[in-house]
């Protein structure tokens, strides 16, 4: 009959690195001074063990910490800036931690671990990667950890379950039907070239979508980065094209607004001479001159599954298929006609 291996403790670790166990806590709470070759050579010992520190007393009687943490996407420089200008991610985090008190858990905002050291300082009873880019780093260092993790859209190369998605093909077809709708022939797309399935599922709707109706695909690629700056220079080169679009789908979280400068500095109007729709709502959009028409991705409930989901994952239950949230098309002026 086999036995369940015991579970590394900090122990096995201080031994391993040839240090006290007070010492092994410093490092991975960050407390104390601890020559900086001592301290590489404990995270090492951390990673070659495979350690997982449990720090709070109801970690010790149960297990659990009752603390998930929710890990924010990679490319972002100066996250605090990315947060306070991306409605939709602000609006992702509120309420997860309100998801996460209401289940009388907390919520830890937090960097994608990137490797064992990494996870001593993350002890949390499960992880919620949101945007994950296909193959991301972060699932696997979690997966081989042990660590219950659930995704907000799902890594393309993801089967399990574990994820809450938008139909992001439904939802473009909408679009797509709606401009037509308002009398739009050629309509382009603006999109970023990254390996998230939000991008990849859209830039293939429109494809099957301009295939099917007979029209040409006119596509711009932005930097994630600069959305609004590189969606502007994607647009104005559009509009330079022999048959320019009649009306334009800008994804990417600012996007619309980049779309909408070079059209108005063209001398061309919106939704005169062109439709607008963006594939991602927020304030911004609501306010501009004219609102724009978006995709309400519904961020609230999309952090509430995935809450929901993540600890049913942490009980122990079985994935029963990811969790498919419905956007909801909000038609504003930039598409209506009169």
């Amino acid at each position: 009959m086999s036995t369940k291996p015991a579970r590394p403790t900090i122990r096995d670790v201080a031994i391993r690195a040839g240090v006290s166990m007070t010492t092994v806590s410093d490092v991975v709470n960050s407390k104390g001074r601890v020559d900086p070759a001592t301290r590489e050579r404990v995270l090492t010992a951390v990673s070659d063990v495979g350690w997982r520190p449990r720090r709070s007393a109801r970690a010790l009687r149960s297990g659990r910490t009752g603390v998930f943490a929710m890990c924010l996407p990679l490319g972002h420089v100066g996250v605090g800036d990315w947060l306070t200008n991306a409605e939709y991610d602000m609006a992702l985090v509120a309420a997860c931690a309100a998801a996460t008190v209401d289940s009388d858990r907390q919520l830890l905002v937090a960097p994608r671990p990137t490797d064992v050291r990494d996870l001593a300082r993350l002890d949390v009873d499960g992880v919620i990667i949101a945007d994950p880019r296909e193959g991301d780093q972060a699932l696997t260092v979690l997966n081989n950890a042990g660590v219950p993790a659930v995704t907000i859209d799902r890594d393309i190369q993801r089967t399990d379950g574990w994820w809450v998605e938008t139909d992001n093909t439904g939802s473009t077809l909408q679009v797509l039907d709606h401009l037509t709708a308002q009398g739009a022939k050629r309509i382009a797309l603006v999109t970023a070239d990254a390996p998230w399935a939000w991008f990849e599922d859209t830039s293939a709707a429109y494809a099957r979508w301009c295939a099917e109706h007979d029209v040409k695909p006119q596509v711009r690629l932005i930097d994630v980065e600069r959305p609004r700056a590189t969606a502007a220079a994607g647009v104005r080169s559009l509009l330079r094209l022999k048959n320019p679009p009649d009306a334009i789908f800008a994804i990417p979280y600012g996007t619309p607004l980049g779309a909408l400068d070079a059209i108005t500095e063209s001398g061309l109007s919106v939704p005169g001479d062109l439709l607008l729709a963006g594939g991602m709502d927020g304030q911004m959009l609501q306010v501009s001159s004219p609102p724009i028409t978006a995709v309400d991705l519904r961020p609230i409930e999309m952090a509430r599954a995935a809450v929901d989901l993540l600890a049913r994952r942490v009980s122990g239950e079985k994935a029963v298929g990811p969790v498919v949230i419905q956007t909801e098309l909000r038609v504003r002026e930039s598409t209506s006609r009169r």
